[in-house]
């Protein structure tokens, strides 16, 4: 509850910021203000921000009421950067997306809340991309990326944020703003901030008047370093806006805000080869290093043996790993080229300057695509990978250092030594080598105080070893935050360490923004806040909250992300175990039924993104099930008894509805329909003008044909039950139009005995309604075995969701399709192909994402239609039978849908009655399954 200063400051942003966007109840303090990092503060406010107007308002009023603020991105900072226990900034996902390239693809501006994939993304058409690579480019935001100076994989100390930045907007402490591609922006800056601008260039020329100052710095910034503010600005910029801009780089949120950027970009060679190199041991790992130095090579990542039995099982690992000695390590490499003949060049040198190397295996290259994706997700996974073995209940802390190159085998050496002194069993080494920088991963039990002061003797050891032995960096890319802010002066000394106090003053006098991160006085302050990791559930036990998931939940900033679930039943779970607060554990729970269960789409996609592939989705319906009362399963029971009545009264019900809405008319059917949905306190489902027509009752009459191929058909309770809606294009139910383009190709088709009491068990099991969901699904198997007689003849069910569910639940010797993979297979040979001269819309829906449909779904649309178009959607959040009870969850995962469908577009497809009716209303065109858009464009080869 608000309280105080909190409570006054909440009424003055209620003004002007909706209230929606004022967060303080403890379900979302608690599940919003978790990061990465190994630490937890739980805000008082949260204020999601969608403009600079915003942010200005909110630091406005902080600053009068002398309150600290903090600014968050995404989340995934490992240091805890990202914490507070008293307001916290948060970006939201709609007013920070703007971006522009220019007209040769050398500069990106980009909006903060843009992931770094995205970017990468849109220079990809231009063979470019940006600097920065972290590991958490596809979950992490530019705001963030540039703030903590993320580096990674092949950024170096070169292509960084600090040396690819073009132009940066900035909002400081006091609300004023610097646009430093603006010149009348910093004419007004120079102008209106005088005494900043004055104070940071005499600090400038304090650092390079001082030639053993500048000699420091530059050498410590000859590796990566991301420990302190970015005193290499000082030294290298003489413009005081440019400084200016460049010490917010790795500032990680203490200075000021970062909008918008403008990177300047780097070329990336369209063609590449990448390698794991297997060695006998670390320290022939290190040596191989300095050999790769002298070819032609753009990464290097090392691995050692824990870090690759950590993901020896994942897509695209070579099985001989799983062989390998204790001692063996790798290096991922890879090297790019512009051509063909010069990438082959470029392996042959490789592979010759290792002819006689000692190897635990050959070297191989690849250049196929997908098994270069398939080893850089590997190594990119790593952290969370290796993180899901630990002891369940343990914390995980990942330190991140660097050293001078030459000093790296040694290094490695002395931290495993440290390892074996303070029996940390199993630590993980990784990193990238060509920079002199490992991370290593401790997993102890930070309840325990034990284990705790255990901790600090060992981080006093790492910081004696790195700085005093070494003259090494103490975080090489993941910023300082609160884990390394009281050793920032140990490893700079007290000049430098006094010059970055200035910095902190000169930006934030009121010492407001981001406390305690970077500048700490605490000597033990990263030893304070740390988070517990209950066991809760076994579905979830490894997670590490890394927010990885987090870009593939479609709930992700409506409600709740994947993440989020995860550390509010964790909570909940200690809470119950330990008995200690009733009153806030039930309001917890009645929060969570709507934040946590009900707006859950249950998709899956989480585990996509998950490098130790949780599915949150599974715990949801695990705890549906558990809390399914008696007569909700006698209900359920009898509605899976009883399949041919319900689909009967179903397309009684729509037909009823279709001849109201003919009558009536679409805006007063809409009106009634909203009104009563009100009255019944959103009880009743929403009616919209998409709803479907019924759809016409099967006959089970075998198709025959004088032909020797067949096919058994089974139609979706869905589709049996659910015509074309009125708006829709093509006014032929699914069921006939499936029926008459496998008859165009020949095939003789096959129902299964009982059809209308068939059900595939997926609308019982999202609920958690397992009993019947198996019973319904032991039955359709049945039938399936005698139909496609045992397996020999191809079944193909015409929705993605319920065939892949039949996947997962039915006889392994069915051979199961759903419409994409059963055209491309079995009908592209025998129908003729011709594209109409149109612009058709697609969406591959989360089930045929799972089965790696993607591609193949562009594949078949671009055999169908001149121009094929693929908006950028996670899940529209129908999520079966949730886009009537809950809209608002439909609404949040199409809210991009619209823009992204140009004008000539009318018609979109897809593989989802359900999902179609979601993507209907919110695109504004007819939605259809993809079979009608084959049968449009083909005719029989004869």
């Amino acid at each position: 509850m608000l309280t105080g200063k909190y409570m006054e400051l909440y009424n003055r942003l209620r003004l002007e910021i909706p209230a929606e966007r004022l967060i303080h109840d403890d379900l979302r303090t608690f599940a919003y203000g978790t990061d990465a990092s190994v630490y937890r503060l739980i805000p008082r406010l949260i204020v999601r921000v969608e403009s600079e107007a915003e942010v200005i308002l909110t630091l406005k009023h902080c600053r009068d009421l002398a309150l600290p603020v903090t600014f968050r991105a995404a989340g995934t900072s490992l240091s805890g950067q990202a914490l507070t226990d008293s307001v916290m900034i948060l970006m939201g996902t709609e007013g920070w997306r703007d971006y522009a390239i220019s007209e040769d693809a050398g500069e990106i501006r980009l909006g903060a809340g843009i992931l770094g994939a995205q970017a990468n993304q849109y220079l990809s058409p231009y063979n470019r991309k940006i600097g920065p690579d972290p590991a958490s480019v596809n979950s992490a935001k530019i705001g963030g990326i540039v703030a903590n100076n993320a580096c990674g994989m092949a950024s170096g100390v070169i292509h960084n944020s600090m040396y690819t930045l073009k132009h940066m907007r900035i909002i400081f402490s006091d609300g004023t703003v610097l646009d430093t591609g603006d010149p009348e922006s910093r004419r007004a800056f120079l102008r209106d901030k005088q005494e900043m601008v004055e104070r940071v260039s005499a600090l400038a020329a304090r650092v390079k008047g001082d030639s053993a100052m500048t000699a420091k710095i530059r050498e410590k910034y000859s590796i990566k370093n991301t420990c302190g503010y970015s005193v290499n600005a000082l030294t290298d910029f003489d413009d005081p806006v440019d400084i200016i801009q460049h010490l917010m780089v790795g500032s990680e949120g203490t200075l000021g805000f970062i909008s918008q950027v403008t990177f300047m970009t780097t070329y990336e060679a369209p063609r590449k080869a990448t390698a794991l190199m297997l060695f006998p041991t670390m320290a022939r790992a290190c040596e191989a290093v300095l050999l790769l130095k002298k070819c032609s090579v753009s990464a290097a990542e090392l691995m050692d043996r824990v870090a690759l039995r950590s993901v020896e099982t994942k897509p695209g690992m070579p099985p001989h790993i799983r062989t390998l000695d204790d001692e063996a390590a790798a290096l991922l490499v890879e090297t790019r080229a512009d051509d063909d003949a010069a990438l082959q060049r470029q392996v042959d040198e490789i592979v010759a300057a290792f002819a006689s190397f000692p190897l635990a295996h050959a070297v191989e290259f690849t250049t196929d695509a997908a098994r270069i994706e398939a080893l850089w997700n590997v190594r990119k996974g790593i952290f969370p990978s290796a993180c899901s073995a630990r002891k369940m209940g343990t914390s995980v802390i990942i330190e991140d250092i660097a050293v001078p190159i030459r000093h790296l085998e040694n290094t490695l050496s002395d931290v495993q030594a440290l390892f074996r002194k303070y029996e940390y069993e199993s630590p993980v080494i990784w990193g990238h080598v060509f920079d002199g920088n490992v991370h290593f991963v401790l997993t102890p039990d930070l309840t325990d105080p034990e284990e705790v002061a255990l901790y600090k003797k060992f981080m006093d050891e790492v910081v004696d070893l790195v700085v005093d032995r070494y003259n090494g960096s103490l975080k090489a890319e993941h910023g300082t935050g609160r884990n390394m802010a009281p050793f920032v002066e140990r490893e700079w000394g007290p000049e430098i360490y006094a010059v970055m106090r200035e910095i902190k003053a000169v930006f934030d006098p009121d010492g407001l923004i981001n406390p305690d991160v970077i500048i700490n006085d605490d000597p033990e302050g990263h030893l304070r806040n740390f988070k517990g990791m209950p066991v809760a559930h076994p579905l979830v036990d490894t997670c590490i909250e890394c927010g990885f998931c987090e870009r593939n939940c479609m709930s992700h900033d409506l409600t709740l992300s994947a993440r989020q679930r995860i550390v509010l039943y964790r909570e909940m779970t200690r809470l119950a175990r330990s008995g200690a607060d009733p009153t806030r554990l039930a309001a917890l729970r009645r929060q969570f039924d709507y934040y946590g269960d009900q707006t859950c789409a249950a998709d899956g996609l989480c585990a996509l993104s998950c490098p130790v592939e949780i599915d949150t989705g599974r715990l949801i319906k695990d705890l549906r099930h558990a809390g399914l009362s008696a007569t909700a399963s006698r209900v359920a029971g009898a509605i899976g008894d009883h399949m041919d009545t319900v689909t009967t009264l179903t397309r009684w019900g729509l037909k009823v509805a279709d001849r109201i809405h003919a009558v009536v008319g679409t805006d007063r059917m809409s009106q009634w329909a909203r009104s009563l949905r009100k009255l019944s306190g959103d009880r009743l489902p929403l009616w919209t003008a998409w709803m479907p027509r019924n759809a016409e009752a099967i006959s089970c009459m075998p198709v025959r044909r004088e032909s020797r191929l067949r096919v058994v058909y089974f139609p979706a309770c869905i589709t049996r039950s659910m015509g074309p809606a009125r708006y829709d294009d093509e006014q032929v139910a699914l069921t006939r139009k499936t029926e008459s383009l496998l008859r165009k190709a020949g095939y003789e088709i096959i129902y299964p005995k009982g059809m209308d009491r068939l059900c595939c068990g997926m609308p019982f099991a999202s609920k958690g309604i397992t009993d019947t969901a198996g019973k319904k699904a032991r039955e359709l198997g049945a039938a399936l075995l005698a139909a496609s007689e045992n397996g020999e003849i191809p079944v193909l069910c015409d929705m993605s969701p319920c065939l892949y569910h039949m996947k997962e639940t039915l006889d392994a010797r069915l051979d199961l399709y759903e419409p994409i993979e059963f055209i491309l297979k079995f009908l592209t040979s025998r129908l003729k192909f011709v594209k109409l001269p149109e612009t058709v819309v697609i969406h591959t829906v989360c089930s045929a994402k799972k089965m790696g449909l993607e591609e193949k779904f562009r594949q078949l649309a671009e055999m169908c239609a001149e121009t094929v178009v693929t908006p950028q959607i996670t899940c529209c959040g129908f999520a079966g039978d949730r886009g009537f009870s809950y809209p608002e969850l439909n609404a949040h995962g199409l809210r991009h849908l619209k823009e992204q469908i140009p004008e000539s577009a009318r018609h979109g497809y897809s593989t989802s009655r359900t999902c179609e009716i979601g993507l209907s209303r919110h695109g504004g065109i007819s939605w259809q399954s993809v079979l009608y858009l084959v049968d449009r464009c083909t005719t029989p080869l004869d």
